[in-house]
């Protein structure tokens, strides 16, 4: 998984970079949207296809991962880069844009939701119903057929994307090299601030990550059937707090500029996150309490998802207006292998601090089968488990807004930036048809 990951965050920049350099008659980045929706259901459907079974064929069950679990990770990033690339190139409105970054995350938290929530029941369906002449036993066809329902639903919403979008932005186009592409994003002053302010609060997605060991060890004393009541309550307020959060962004960026709510929202996280940990260190914390204030940490956590993009797809514009070369393909990479990063560092980090307090979830089980409680039993456990979701996402919260806390692109001097280029593309536009 680490070597996949190492590849794929390489993998991020490579297409950026193949994406900017990309010319057709249908604009620079539609041409990989048409063709990687259906790519990306064959690489899916064909990670879960294998006819082998790992106990009788370990070196061949562990090559057949690579080689599908990377190929999918790059034919999903053809589409993925291109499809965030283009919302800069749909509109010359800057509200506009903003709206559409903030429907689109809408749409993906609860596309990511869907999924999550009823996979295993899918998988539960074909349970019994397996082909033991293809498939080395009834549960891996059950995951296969799963896997296939979600393959073909989503890649058919994907493959909308390329068919219905327009890339009304014609891009300056000149002819560089594959490595003066990348040395442009050191001109880019204000990419690399967000892309600093991402690393540097990594451990905030520690909430979202993290949050099931303590639910289930913590609330449901190691009993998975009892998790699904405190998921729900616990998880689904921080979602609904996001989707709220993601919906009222363009309306508090007619007050508030970028900067100050992308801040300001950071800033603010930390009360609910550090309270939350006041609750379990006085031992007041009751399920409604908590799941309380997570529903204001998703609020607060849900601005700067939208903002991100937003200020990403500003800061390409500056590059333009700067260098007179518009690097969308790069700059969404950057974004895309943050959120990979920023994945990695949360969750790795979180195994990582529970490794350091003894965590051993087969000695905890055992406890909890022998009549125990997981939370009295192990009391330096659970201090790290709730650690973990709070005060270490307050510290990402408070590292995020240092590299921000000065950013160099203001609201009037991307709007004067915005009609600038505005004007050169109609002028550039209008050139080509007296042509």
């Amino acid at each position: 998984m680490l070597l996949a990951r190492l590849w794929d965050a390489c993998n991020d920049f490579i297409m950026g970079a193949i994406v900017d350099r990309t010319r057709t008659r249908l604009g620079k980045c539609r041409p990989y949207l048409i063709a990687a929706p259906l790519l990306v259901l064959v690489a899916t459907v064909g990670a879960f296809s294998a006819t082998f079974n790992y106990q009788q064929k370990p070196a061949l069950t562990v090559l057949f991962i690579y080689l599908t679990y990377i190929l999918w990770g790059m034919l999903y990033t053809m589409g993925d880069i291109p499809l965030w690339s283009i919302t800069a190139l749909m509109t010359e409105s800057e509200k506009d844009r903003t709206r559409l970054i903030s429907l689109a995350k809408i749409a993906g938290a609860v596309g990511t939701a869907i999924p999550l929530l009823s996979f295993v029941a899918l998988v539960g369906l074909f349970k019994e119903r397996g082909v033991s002449w293809i498939f080395p036993g009834a549960g891996a066809y059950g995951y296969f057929m799963g896997a296939l329902i979600f393959a073909v639903v989503g890649s058919a919403l994907f493959q909308l994307v390329g068919f219905n979008v327009t890339e009304k932005i014609v891009p300056p186009y000149r002819k560089s090299s594959f490595f003066r592409n990348f040395a442009l994003l050191r001109q880019n002053r204000p990419f690399l601030q967000v892309i600093l302010s991402g690393i540097l609060g990594s451990t905030k997605l520690m909430l979202a990550s993290c949050s099931s060991y303590l639910i289930l060890w913590y609330y449901a004393n190691g009993r998975e059937t009892g998790t699904i009541f405190y998921f729900a309550v616990i998880g689904g307020g921080y979602f609904i707090g996001t989707l709220v959060a993601m919906f009222f962004t363009p309306a508090l960026l007619q007050r508030l500029s970028k900067k100050d709510l992308y801040n300001r929202s950071h800033l603010l996280s930390v009360i609910p996150l550090v309270a939350a940990f006041g609750l379990f260190y006085f031992q007041q914390d009751t399920i409604a309490l908590i799941s309380i204030l997570i529903f204001f940490v998703g609020v607060l956590q849900g601005f700067p998802i939208v903002l991100q993009v937003a200020m990403v797809a500003d800061s390409v514009d500056y590059l333009e207006w700067r260098t007179g070369e518009r690097a969308d393909g790069l700059c969404f990479a950057g974004l895309t292998f943050l959120n990979k990063l920023q994945a990695a560092v949360s969750y790795y980090g979180a195994l990582l601090m529970l490794g350091l307090v003894g965590y051993d979830s087969a000695l905890m089980q055992r406890c909890v089968e022998a009549g125990g409680s997981a939370r009295e039993a192990f009391p330096a456990v659970m201090i790290a488990l709730f650690a973990i979701i709070t005060l270490l996402p307050a510290a990402g919260s408070l590292l995020a807004v240092i590299p921000t806390w000065r950013y160099s692109l203001g609201e009037e001097q991307h709007r004067q930036i915005l009609g600038e280029l505005n004007r050169q593309r109609r002028a550039r536009k209008q050139g080509r048809c007296e042509i």
